[in-house]
């Protein structure tokens, strides 16, 4: 009997511990980021051009994060939680620095073996001062606190392809900023669907990512009717991808985004973007790499670009995004060589140097570190 219950717990604990699973990470990097407040290059305030150190702020950076992962595994349920912290400490202006924390907790169940029930809580708490300077309609600060929850369904209708159908809700309150105060409902609905083939050598893959939602805005700042406020905007996009593997290690990927906006109180403030982009992937033993180039253009459907003169027109905005991540392993084991580029350049047609709202700006970072996986 004492060797059956010694085999017995013996078995279970291997059993226990085939079913869970721990994901440790931490790393870092330092780097230099330009303009991390978005701020236009030219200002004029009371007939006083501004410009340069008066309106851009930059810094070089240390940035530290872990990542934790966990995932619990009992005949057809799975369930995950992921906890990510990240600070940002800017070493000219400490000030500015920031810090972050991610934690989610997914759950699915297969109910047959194409089919999953799925469902996800989320919170996200960013602590940041300051107002984002890529101003748009509102002015939001930096700041915010964010809940969120989804449900849904993953199925394969086809052979290998994958498609899953949610639900979602998001609530996001802003940090208060002087007489500001603003904050969000969100609720809509996502759709997508993945499709691989090969019709090669290598495995090949089409899907897109369609989501429709409705967002309700109040903003509280002194106003004297609580209507002045409120904005009801819809928000639809679809983003379209085609895997292309040009080797066993390379692969790109040619994507469409078509991005709208309907204001439904004012029908003022909507617009529409679209644009292609490219994703490069490089994934062998030892080295990982993932660049994408985008091109983004929003036409607004009512505003007027603010002119220091004549008219110009419907306000338009272009984007030049690109961006790089790669790792490398090192020869301890688990330890990676990190690193990070992003750069966007916003172009508008706004000509009114007064004006704030709605102007270009160009923001970029780029740093290297170390990444310890567990």
């Amino acid at each position: 009997m004492k060797y059956f219950l010694c085999t017995l717990t013996i078995c279970l604990c291997m059993n226990l511990k085939a079913q869970e699973r721990h994901r440790f990470q931490i790393g870092s990097q330092t780097g230099y980021e330009h303009n991390y407040f978005k701020s236009p290059d030219q200002v004029l305030v009371n007939d006083t051009l501004l410009s340069g150190d008066d309106l851009i702020a930059s810094s070089a950076y240390l940035d530290v994060s872990m990542d934790y992962d966990y995932r619990y595994k009992w005949k057809g349920h799975r369930i995950r939680f992921a906890i990510t912290p990240f600070a940002r400490l800017f070493q000219e202006n400490m000030s500015d620095s920031y810090w972050s924390l991610n934690a989610a907790v997914k759950y699915d169940y297969e109910l047959t073996e194409s089919t999953k029930l799925l469902g996800q809580l989320n919170f996200k708490r960013m602590n940041r001062e300051g107002l984002d300077g890529a101003q748009d309609v509102l002015v939001n600060p930096l700041g915010y606190t964010n809940y969120g929850v989804s449900s849904g369904i993953s199925l394969e209708p086809l052979k290998r392809n994958k498609t899953t159908i949610e639900g979602f809700y998001n609530f996001k309150n802003f940090d208060e900023y002087g007489i500001r105060d603003l904050q969000f409902n969100e609720f809509g609905v996502q759709l997508g669907s993945k499709q691989k083939f090969r019709p090669g050598r290598y495995d090949h893959a089409v899907g897109f990512v369609a989501y429709y939602k409705k967002r309700l805005y109040d903003t509280f700042n002194a106003e004297d009717s609580p209507q002045l406020g409120r904005r009801d905007w819809d928000y639809a996009r679809l983003s379209a991808f085609y895997e292309l593997p040009l080797t066993a290690t390379l692969e790109i990927e040619p994507q469409l985004t078509l991005y709208s906006r309907i204001d439904r109180l004012e029908n003022r403030s909507g617009f529409n973007q679209y644009g292609p982009g490219l994703r490069l992937r490089f994934d062998n033993d030892k080295t990982k790499i993932s660049a994408l180039v985008k091109y983004l253009v929003r036409d607004y459907t009512d505003i007027q670009a603010p002119s220091s003169a004549e008219p110009i027109g419907l306000l338009r905005y272009q984007y030049f995004d690109f961006s790089v991540n790669f790792e490398h392993q090192l020869p301890v084991k688990g330890l990676l060589f990190t690193g990070t580029i992003y750069n966007r350049f916003r172009e508008t047609n706004t000509t009114n140097l007064a004006s704030r709202s709605f102007r270009g700006y160009h923001n970029y970072y780029g740093g290297v570190g170390l990444t310890w996986k567990i």
